[in-house]
């Protein structure tokens, strides 16, 4: 639990109460720590605390709310903080990433009915993204709570829920790659290899990828790059697409330099996926040129995905052996060694499961 920003997480009982209506009870057999977040914890992103974090897992349903149609007792379930209620101005329009319904009160750390399951005495504990899986058991929204296959393992299913869609889902869905295509994706983490890895399954033709770190390139040549760089060199990207640039580039890094390294990067007409999370605060420039040369900018929430739709979709990908998860996470750590992970975090990068007793 965190109650304060930059503060370590501390490991104690609360109370949970029962699940209400389109909610179900959790029990977690493994959650996954990624920056996401780390985000929380130093003020990136804004909650009121104290807050139960954690925004991705899988564990067993022990028990369903009322009204909840798709789920019951002993189903293995992928977590997902991209619920949505199916019935709002979004949801209607297929946008149900979008889905306002239940966005502002997961911003505000409250479930769907805008109140907390968790509590300590008569003061309430705040959710993490709708979700909260750093505890032994959680009560999330129907829709946030994906039913998978017996046969897959939690190592995988608990890393699913966020980083993996979401780069599969800015190729599959956020950009709508063609078969043959060209692609640039900057950044080798756990985002990045997941775009990589579809813009493979998708059939790109040449697949060029930019990580700093020396260290990642193997792996990154591994999920499926053609070509690995340490930076984004326009010249050596124009000499490998015939000095046209790429059809698609994916930005899992998301600042300033390479958001305009990005566009330089593309065509005319040309598109930019910003996968990544930028600062809240931050403001950029670009030359407005690059869009009279019909470039385009596009923004990419959670991959665009619905959770329902496209977590079986990616474990299927998995099962065929066409996605590479078993390994996919640096380390596992008890749920008591919780603030272990995160200086790990901190200063490996990566993406960490927390596994329960």
């Amino acid at each position: 639990m965190l109650e304060s920003r930059n503060a370590p997480l501390s490991v104690r009982e609360v109370s949970l109460s029962e699940p209400r209506e389109r909610e179900v009870l959790v029990k977690m057999e493994m959650a996954g720590l990624c920056r996401s977040d780390l985000n929380a914890i130093v003020g990136h992103t804004r909650y009121d605390m104290p807050l139960v974090l954690g925004h991705e897992g899988a564990g067993t349903v022990v028990r369903a709310g009322r009204n909840v149609t798709s789920l019951k007792e002993g189903d293995r379930v992928v977590l997902s903080w991209a619920a949505f209620c199916g019935d709002c101005f979004f949801c209607n329009k297929g946008l149900n990433h979008q889905c306002h319904t239940v966005a502002w009160p997961r911003g505000k750390g409250l479930l769907p009915d805008w109140t907390t399951r968790f509590s300590e005495g008569d003061k309430p504990i705040f959710h993490f993204n709708g979700v909260s899986s750093f505890s032994e058991y959680t009560v999330v929204y129907e829709t946030g709570c994906v039913k998978v296959d017996d046969d897959i393992p939690f190592e995988v299913a608990s890393v699913v829920g966020c980083s993996v869609v979401t780069g599969i889902g800015a190729v599959y869905n956020s950009a709508g790659v063609e078969k043959g295509s060209t692609a640039l994706v900057v950044g080798g983490g756990n985002v990045g290899i997941s775009v990589i890895q579809a813009l493979k399954i998708k059939g790109a033709a040449l697949i060029i990828a930019v990580d700093p770190k020396a260290e990642k390139h193997t792996l990154i040549k591994d999920a499926g790059a053609d070509i690995v760089l340490s930076d984004i060199s326009i010249d050596e990207i124009r000499k490998a697409t015939g000095g046209f640039g790429v059809d698609y580039a994916f930005d899992g890094v998301a600042t300033e330099e390479t958001l305009n390294a990005s566009l330089a990067a593309v065509r005319r007409a040309g598109i930019v996926v910003m996968v990544g999370y930028p600062h809240p605060l931050a403001k950029y420039s670009v030359q407005p040129i690059e869009f009279h040369l019909e470039k385009r900018i596009v923004g990419s929430l959670y991959g665009s995905s619905n959770p329902v739709r496209d977590i079986p979709r990616l474990l299927d990908f998995y099962k065929q052996g066409r996605l590479k998860l078993d390994g996919f996470s640096s380390g596992s750590y008890r749920l008591e060694e919780i603030n272990e992970a995160i200086k790990a975090l901190e200063n490996n990068g990566g993406k960490y499961t927390i596994t329960f007793n």
